[in-house]
C-alpha cells in the first residue's frame, strides 16, 4: 500500500490490487457480507481508511434502490424529550449501519408533507414520525409506502406499529397524586385533543376525577399548543379566576416551561400557593426549587424500541400493515413542588405587586 497515494478517487478496485486479493471480495467485506472472514473484513477497512476510500452511496442506491439513511421527523426540535429520543435513535441506526436524518414539521401539516417528500426523494430506508394532527392525504399515501414507525403519538390513517407512552395511566398519576393531598380543584393545562397524545392525557385527568367519585370542572382545563406561551397563558388564567385552583397537572414539558414563567411573574409561591405536577421528567425539573414532582416517561426504551421496530420492517423489505402499539408505563417521581392543601390561592389580583 505505500505506493498508492490517498486520493478521494479511491475505487474498489485500488484497494483489492494494494491488497492483493479480487476486487469483488473487497466489495462483500465493505458490505460485511456473512461469508467473508471477520479477519479479512477487518484487513480490507483498515486499508479502505487508510487510502482514503469513501463509498459511492449514489452508486448503492442505484443498485439497492434504498439508502442508509433513515428520517426521523419530529415537531419541535426545542422539545428535550424529541431531542433524547432523537440522539438514542441515532446510536441505534450507527449500529445498524445507518444514518438518521433528522426533520422538523413544527406541526404544521404542510411543512409535514415537504419533509416525507425530500426524504422519500432521497430514498430513505425507512421513517420514524411523531405526527401532526391532520397530515395531508399525499403525507399519508407516501408513508404507506414505506417503512414507518409512529413515536409517541398516532395518527390512525398511518400504518405501522406505534411506540408510546401510556399517556392515560401517566396523567392519572399525577391527578391521582394530588387528589390525595387533597386538592379537589386541581387545574390541567394541557395540549389539543386533535393530537392523540392529548385526547389521552385529558381522560387519564378526567379518569381520576371519576374514580375518586369527583366531577370535572371543565374550567380548570386549558387545551392548546404545546409551545411555552400557552402554557404561560393558561396559567395566567387559571390563577386569575375568582376561585384559583390549588394546583395543576401541566401535561407537556414545554407547556410546563410557560407555566413556571407565569409562576415567577406573579410571584406565586410553590407549593404553599400553588402545587404543580409536570408530564415528562426533564433533568433541570431537580435543579428548579423546589424540585418538580414529574411523571418520568422511559425514554431510552421508547427510542430503542422504535428503532428496532423499523429496522425489522426494513429487514422484511416493506412496511407493516398493522396498527399495532407498544404501550411504555410512566412512573410517577415525587418531589417538592407538590404538597397536602393547605390554603386557597388567593384570585391573581392580589397575588400581583
Amino acid at each position: 500500500m505505500a505506493g498508492l497515494r490517498k486520493s478521494g478517487d479511491v475505487t474498489i478496485k485500488d484497494i483489492a490490487a494494494a491488497l492483493g486479493i479480487a476486487h469483488s471480495t473487497v466489495s462483500r467485506a465493505l458490505n460485511d457480507h456473512p461469508h467473508i472472514n471477520p479477519e479479512t473484513k477487518a484487513k480490507v477497512r483498515r486499508a479502505a481508511q487508510e487510502l482514503g476510500y469513501a463509498a459511492n452511496s449514489g452508486a448503492r442506491m442505484m443498485r439497492s434502490g434504498a439508502s442508509r439513511l433513515v428520517g426521523l421527523i419530529v415537531p419541535d426540535v426545542q422539545n428535550e424529550f424529541y431531542n433524547a429520543a432523537a440522539k438514542i435513535m441515532a446510536d441505534s441506526c450507527a449500529r445498524e449501519g445507518y444514518q438518521l436524518v433528522l426533520a422538523v414539521s413544527e406541526d404544521d401539516p404542510e411543512k409535514e408533507l415537504q419533509q416525507v417528500q425530500a426524504l422519500r426523494e432521497a430514498r430513505v430506508a425507512g421513517v420514524l414520525v411523531a405526527a401532526t394532527a391532520s397530515p395531508r392525504r399525499d403525507t399519508v399515501q407516501m408513508l404507506k409506502q414505506l417503512p414507518t414507525v409512529q413515536f409517541l403519538r398516532r395518527h390512525p390513517g398511518i400504518a405501522g406499529h406505534t411506540v408510546r407512552a401510556d399517556d392515560v395511566l401517566g396523567i392519572y398519576k399525577a391527578t391521582e397524586h394530588l387528589l390525595g393531598l387533597g386538592h379537589r380543584r386541581i387545574g390541567y393545562v394541557g395540549v389539543t385533543e386533535q393530537l392523540s397524545t392529548g385526547r389521552a392525557r385529558a381522560d387519564g385527568y378526567r379518569l381520576a376525577y371519576g374514580d375518586a367519585r369527583l366531577k370535572v370542572n371543565a374550567g380548570l382545563m386549558r387545551l392548546g399548543a404545546p409551545r411555552p406561551e400557552f402554557g404561560h397563558e393558561a396559567l395566567v388564567e387559571l390563577c386569575g379566576l375568582p376561585t384559583p385552583p390549588t394546583a395543576i397537572v401541566v401535561a407537556s414539558p414545554r407547556l410546563m416551561l410557560g407555566v413556571l414563567e407565569g409562576v415567577n411573574a406573579l410571584r406565586l409561591s410553590v407549593p404553599e400557593d400553588l402545587s404543580l405536577v409536570a408530564y415528562s421528567d426533564l433533568d433541570w425539573f431537580q435543579v428548579w426549587q423546589p424540585a418538580i414532582t414529574a411523571v418520568a416517561l422511559p425514554v431510552a426504551d421508547m427510542a430503542a424500541t422504535a428503532a428496532l421496530l423499523l429496522f425489522r420492517q426494513i429487514q422484511q423489505r416493506g412496511p407493516e400493515g398493522s396498527g399495532s402499539s407498544t404501550p411504555f408505563e410512566p412512573l410517577l417521581n415525587i418531589r417538592g413542588s407538590s404538597a397536602s392543601l393547605r390554603v386557597a390561592l388567593k384570585p391573581v389580583k392580589s397575588a400581583r405587586r
